[in-house]
């Protein structure tokens, strides 16, 4: 009876341990195989450069996703370029829309990359005029939203594999899994554009700014048959009448933060999000802020606009409050950082430039 219950006791064991063997060569399998795990290459950010050397075609907007190690940039033509970091030299090109891709967002947990571009064909042409879902590893298109007027900015929702999409004074929500928009479109209470979206997975929040100043802090009911988004608070940057776009909003310390890069000058605020009070203004030097964005997960805000009558970078340290700031050959450079390897890029005329923002005394 003694060797019988040993024996029986043995099996699971067994089991249990050859199931654990899978498990382990499977991590092993895709740690080896899966980009993302890898380091930034080397020769990445050179090559970058040396690529886009004497280029003609200007960036739009450029982003970069620190977990998945893609490089995104909308070009004025209305290209997308995906470059693959953890490679020397890695570029999918795609003819996303038909000029200008100037809203890139990705959906990390589902390998996408998400576009908009609001000049894209006519008003005549509505029924073509969407965002479009590509896989940001091989560039497929995946699905394409028709139908709408003016398409803005987009955000991940803090629920996986649901994104917030702006259609000029309204908000959609897409869901990946059934590649269809869902619920009903939020319409602005004062008719301004969305003009900038950030939101929170562990707060659950998401931050919208419009184009006459205003910022509203919302949440997503999932509760019912459709999702839908519910306005929490909302405050205004300046007067309604006057034009103060919010070009981006980055929410910092799991969604107790939130900072705002508007056009004004002096434009960047953070605010306390329980209560959406501002908390300071952070000083920056540019008279006018033409374009604003970040990297995930990093406290910095990239500004692009003017000084004066001259084109500028300036990289806001948003916990220092210290602004560095770098020459531009435009009055539109755009900018990008990458803070695993202490770089960031500045694309502008159709060409790139490294900068060690990290290494600044």
């Amino acid at each position: 009876m003694l060797t019988l219950d040993m024996q029986q006791r043995r099996v699971p064991f067994s089991s249990a341990f050859r199931l654990l063997l899978a498990t382990l060569s499977c991590v092993l399998l895709l740690s080896s195989c899966t980009p993302w795990w890898q380091d930034i290459h080397p020769d990445f950010t050179q090559t970058f450069v040396d690529v886009n050397r004497r280029g003609d075609d200007d960036a739009a907007t450029v982003v970069y996703d620190p977990v998945l190690r893609i490089l995104a940039v909308g070009r004025e033509s209305g290209r997308l370029e995906l470059w693959d970091a953890t490679k020397a030299n890695s570029r999918i090109m795609r003819q996303a829309h038909s000029v200008r891709a100037e809203y890139i967002a990705f959906g990390r947990e589902d390998g996408i990359v998400l576009t908009n571009s609001v000049f894209d064909n006519s008003a005549l042409d509505r029924e073509n005029k969407g965002t479009r879902i590509w896989n940001a590893r091989t560039g497929e298109l995946l699905h394409a939203l028709k139908g709408m007027w003016a398409p803005g900015p987009i955000a991940a929702s803090p629920v996986r594999s649901l994104f917030v999409i702006a259609d000029s004074d309204e908000l959609l929500l897409y869901d990946h899994t059934r590649r269809s928009v869902v619920g009903s479109r939020l319409k602005m209470e004062h008719g301004g554009q969305v003009t900038a979206l950030a939101s929170d997975g562990t707060s659950g929040l998401i931050a919208v700014g419009t184009s006459n100043g205003e910022l509203l802090l919302m949440t997503l009911n999932t509760s019912g048959e459709a999702p839908r988004l519910e306005t929490l608070r909302q405050t205004a940057l300046a007067p309604k009448e006057a034009r103060a776009d919010i070009h981006a909003l980055l929410l910092l310390d799991n969604g107790k933060r939130l900072i705002s890069a508007a056009a004004t000058q002096n434009g960047v605020f953070e605010w306390d999000t329980a209560t959406l009070q501002r908390r300071r203004q952070i000083p920056t030097s540019l008279s006018t802020v033409r374009w604003a964005s970040y990297t995930a997960g990093e406290p910095w805000m990239v500004l692009s606009g003017t000084e004066s009558t001259r084109g500028k970078i300036e990289l806001v340290d948003i916990d220092s409050g210290v602004a560095w700031r770098y020459k531009a050959n435009t009055t539109a450079p755009r900018a990008v950082l990458l803070p695993e390897i202490r770089l960031g890029l500045i694309l502008q005329s159709g060409g790139a430039t490294q900068i060690k923002y990290l290494d600044q005394k």
